[in-house]
Parts: C-alpha cells; sequence; structure tokens
C-alpha cells in the first residue's frame, strides 16, 4: 500500500503536481502551492507506479477524512451527512492509463484503506458540468450509490457519489 508516508520526497510531489497539471480539465489545475496544501491535508495518498516508486507514476488518489477542516464544499456537503468517510478529492490518471484499471485499482485500495482503518464510507463527487462520463462509468462500476446533485460556487454541477466499505459476506 501506498500511503502519505512514502511521499517523502520532493521529486514524488512534484511527479504528483505535474500528472494533476497534465491531465488538464480532469483534475482541475491547481498552482503548486495549492495542491502541496491538498497533499498535505490528505489522510489518503495513493500511488500506481510502472516498474517501481521513482519510476513512471501512472496515477493518483488524495484522501481526507472526516473530521477534517478543509475548505472544500464537496467534503463540507458529506461533513453535513456522513460521520465516518474518506472524501476522495481526486483520482488522476496519465492519459496513457486511462481506461486501462488504473483507475479502478486505486479505488479498490482506497476501499480497503478505508476497512482497514474502520471507516465506513468512501465518498466523491464527479462532474455533470462540465461532464466526466467515465468518472460516473467508474463509480457505477464499483458500486457507487448517486446521491444528488449539487451545484457548486464555480456553478459547476456534480453528482455526490456514496460507497459503503463494508463487505457484502453471502
Amino acid at each position: 500500500m501506498n500511503e502519505k508516508s512514502r511521499m517523502s520526497s520532493h521529486s514524488r510531489f512534484r511527479k504528483l503536481w505535474r500528472l494533476n497539471e497534465a491531465a488538464g480539465a480532469e483534475a482541475f489545475s491547481l498552482p503548486e502551492s495549492q495542491f502541496a496544501e491538498l497533499v498535505e491535508q490528505s489522510d489518503c495518498v495513493l500511488e500506481r507506479w510502472q516498474d517501481k516508486p521513482g519510476g513512471k507514476l501512472s496515477g493518483f488518489l488524495l484522501g481526507v477524512s472526516a473530521g477534517r477542516a478543509v475548505e472544500n464544499v464537496g467534503h463540507m456537503w458529506f461533513q453535513t451527512r456522513f460521520d465516518n468517510f474518506l472524501y476522495v478529492d481526486r483520482v488522476v490518471t496519465t492519459a496513457d492509463d486511462r481506461r486501462r484499471g488504473v483507475g479502478k485499482a486505486i479505488l479498490l485500495e482506497a476501499l480497503q484503506w478505508c476497512r482497514e482503518r474502520g471507516i465506513g464510507n468512501l465518498v466523491c463527487q464527479v462532474h455533470d458540468r462540465p461532464p466526466n462520463p467515465a468518472g460516473h462509468a467508474l463509480c457505477r462500476a464499483l458500486g457507487f450509490l448517486p446521491l444528488e446533485s449539487v451545484m457548486l460556487p464555480s456553478r459547476d454541477i456534480v453528482t455526490m457519489y456514496q460507497r459503503s466499505t463494508a463487505i457484502a459476506t453471502p
């Protein structure tokens, strides 16, 4: 498992930020200082590397747990509805790795990360405007339930999704 503790080097952080910026509108560009703040606020930082850490970064996930005081409309929306969750702020993959299972693998790893820490819900928002059909399809494929469409202060429209981290038993 790749946790925040593995992100100790500045070069690793720069690779995450560069990938975020290369993803363009799908990841929502952030100045390096704001991205650094987001990484610092994240309880869960998961990475996928080709070959080995330090090689080619394929994708990453940033997640913030319930109870954190962060200035994020999505996190605050879930904070008013759930006591125990990990809010996925972003899942970013390289253009070459899209639709090849990297995002799915990272989200499945996040589910396991939550289970190991007793976190009951994995939550996220996916854009409707601007549209992100691949994000919606991924959430539905992994069992996330759409809860509500919300207009953000930016006038973007998102669907809020939730998935229990419980493992169903027959």
